[in-house]
């Protein structure tokens, strides 16, 4: 049996051709006619998240994995506009999303009717594109409207840059009807046409070339972005260079030996009377977005060139992240580029890339002595949960500290993937991504988040399809401790009052409610012990690792490093 909407059955239809295999259900009665369209298909897993702002998460999540459109279908109403942070975050990650939100018959809105808002084109400037469907539709011309809106729709979100897309679809009561009325055969579904890639002007490639040879300190920064064995090839070759280096994250997921891994480190430590011979003359910077401000501050302005590379094949991005340097090349091309500039000769006698892993190296060795005397604080308790993470795990790391702390440390080589929602960097699905991402991966997923995130996003726990890989560690200093290093709060009177959020919360009972295998930490001294029991943990269900630290120590633990390393500059 399937929906009586016809309309709605070829929706489904379409992106069982199309190859949507996975679809994040949120309960409601006006989609009703989806989930029975839907769920009739077999190929398609229908997964329920009772709460919308976590399904949005959670397709996320699952989309960030799998690298493929994953469908997300609520009811209307506000339930719409609980996903839209979620939406906002693919939209800036460049995950693609397909997202169906019933509607009410058009007429309804301003009308008197309940869960009636205006729906059409609500997310705006966060997709791809939007449309907008009859779920009733029952004429051969009506659904072949359909069809071609919903081929669209799909393709939309994976051609170019990748992102999620909205259709909206009107449906009318009857919703629970069903029928045994097969589609009628005739009705044929088009495969999308191929696009041919875009390619940079031969004119502009010649630039490039000539540009790239005549400056003499080139600069490579990569931000956030999936692992790309092509791309790790490509750079490795880059970066034979000695006119060239190459910073990197942990979230850039790079398998890349001598390159600066510790950018805020290795900043600090560097002379300022010495700073010039470090400016680049040219930076590249690739993929999403980058955690560290110190980097942007120092750059900015001071190069002569500034070419921002897309992942794919797209001219619609260019960020002018230092200053008016930025120099526009559309269309983009990422590996034509980067091909382009590994064709240049190196100049002689340059000891560019030398200078900044000198540099590096330094920050490193003062990093570790100052470890070694450092108090029990949130700086140790991410020393030691990085030395233990196990082999081929996927970390998720939540936003504010967690990020942060993480990029002081050299990436272990377990072939970790890591990832974290810095499309927009805010902390209100971060445990709901990693739980839709162990949903997926087959791998052990480790979620490292602060308390205030953890709490914020507790509803992630409150679904049927938490997998057993998933390992939660919150890091609870009982406040957003973020306030603390960054400058400026702490200046405001009600500091705490007002911005750190203070808390005598534990997520002991909310591991108890949801049936969950609890972990505890409060010192240094049980530290590894406990992070050891937990990562091996064999009850086959996710676990919680709950580890206290002191807010105000951590934080000066953390301001007192940095003072360590800038009394030792080079």
């Amino acid at each position: 049996m399937n929906t009586s909407k016809k309309g709605v059955r070829l929706i489904a239809e379409i992106c069982r051709r199309k190859g949507i295999r996975k679809v994040v259900f949120s309960p409601g009665s006006r989609s009703a006619p989806l989930v029975i369209a839907f769920s009739s298909i077999p190929e398609i897993e229908c997964i329920v998240i009772p709460d919308e702002r976590v399904a949005g998460y959670f397709a996320l999540g699952m989309a960030q994995q799998l690298g493929e459109t994953i469908a997300l279908v609520c009811t209307s109403g506000t339930a719409v506009l609980n996903l839209s942070p979620a939406i906002c975050e693919a939209y800036y990650q460049n995950i693609p999303l397909l997202v169906l939100t019933a509607d009410r018959p058009e007429g309804a809105v301003n009308n008197g009717e309940n869960q009636a808002i205006m729906q059409e084109n609500i997310f705006g400037n966060y997709v791809m594109s939007s449309y907008e469907v009859d779920g009733d539709a029952g004429k051969k011309k009506e659904l072949e409207e359909i069809i071609s809106s919903i081929s669209k729709a799909i393709d939309d979100t994976t051609y170019g840059f990748k992102g999620p897309v909205h259709v909206n679809i009107h449906i009318s009561e009857p919703l629970y009807e069903t029928t045994d009325e097969k589609l009628p055969a005739e009705i044929e579904i088009k495969e999308a046409e191929v696009q041919g890639k875009e390619f940079i002007p031969l004119k502009d490639l010649q630039r490039i070339k000539a540009e790239f040879s005549y400056y003499k300190k080139k600069m490579i920064i990569v931000g956030i972005r999936e692992y790309d064995e092509e791309l790790n090839e490509k750079l490795e070759q880059l970066n034979q260079r000695n006119d060239l280096i190459i910073i990197n994250e942990n979230l850039s997921n790079l398998q890349l030996e001598n390159t600066v891994w510790n950018i805020d480190a290795t900043l600090a430590v560097m002379n300022d009377r010495k700073s010039t011979q470090y400016v680049p003359e040219v930076v590249i910077t690739l993929g999403g977005q980058i955690v560290s401000k110190k980097v942007k501050k120092f750059l900015d302005g001071l190069a002569k060139i500034h070419w921002d590379i897309p992942p794919g094949s797209n001219s619609g991005r260019g960020w002018a992240m230092f200053g008016d340097m930025f120099d526009s090349i559309e269309p983009v091309n990422e590996m034509q580029f980067l091909n382009a500039v590994t064709e240049t000769e190196e100049p002689e006698e340059i000891t560019y890339k030398n200078d900044w892993l000198q540099l590096s190296k330094h920050a490193d060795e003062l990093s570790k002595q100052y470890l070694a005397q450092a108090a029990y604080s949130d700086l140790k308790v991410f020393e030691t949960l990085l030395e233990h993470l196990p082999f081929n795990a996927n970390v998720q790391y939540g936003n504010s500290t967690p990020v942060r702390y993480s990029n002081l440390f050299k990436p272990n080589n377990n072939l970790l993937t890591v990832n974290a929602n810095r499309g927009t960097s805010g902390i209100d699905g971060c445990l709901s991504t990693a739980a839709g991402a162990a949903h997926v991966n087959n791998r052990v997923t480790v979620c490292i988040l602060g308390d205030i995130s953890f709490f914020y996003d507790s509803n992630a726990l409150w679904n049927n399809y938490l997998s057993p890989n998933l390992k939660i560690v919150v890091i609870n200093n009982s406040g957003g401790n973020i306030f603390r290093l960054i400058d400026g709060p702490t200046k405001v009177n009600d500091f705490e009052k007002f911005f750190e959020t203070k808390h005598q919360l534990t997520a002991k009972h909310l591991a108890a409610m949801y049936g969950l295998p609890y972990y505890f930490c409060a010192s240094g001294n049980e530290l590894d012990g406990t992070v050891k029991d937990f990562l091996n943990d064999k009850t086959g269900k996710p676990s919680i690792l709950e580890i206290k630290t002191n807010g105000e120590v951590s934080a000066d633990v953390y301001r007192k490093y940095f003072e360590y390393l800038r009394q030792n500059k080079k």
